[in-house]
């Protein structure tokens, strides 16, 4: 299964947008809510999910060279 890279996901709750790490799990199907990985939980400061992401996708290239 091709999977995509972690990224910054984001949707607007109670006014405030919210962020969250995920990355879409299989890339040759539709992109919706049950083709999502997520990891952590919702956050308002978007450079911390990014941080996270950056981190994941370093995990990966480590782990899949």
């Amino acid at each position: 299964m091709n999977k995509e890279k972690w990224k910054p996901y984001s949707q607007v709750v109670n006014d405030q947008r919210m962020y969250i790490a995920g990355r879409q799990k299989d890339m040759s199907k539709p992109l919706h809510s049950g083709n999502i990985e997520y990891v952590g939980g919702d956050e308002t400061d978007r450079d911390a999910v990014v941080a996270i992401c950056d981190t994941l996708n370093s995990e990966e290239e480590v782990r899949c060279p």
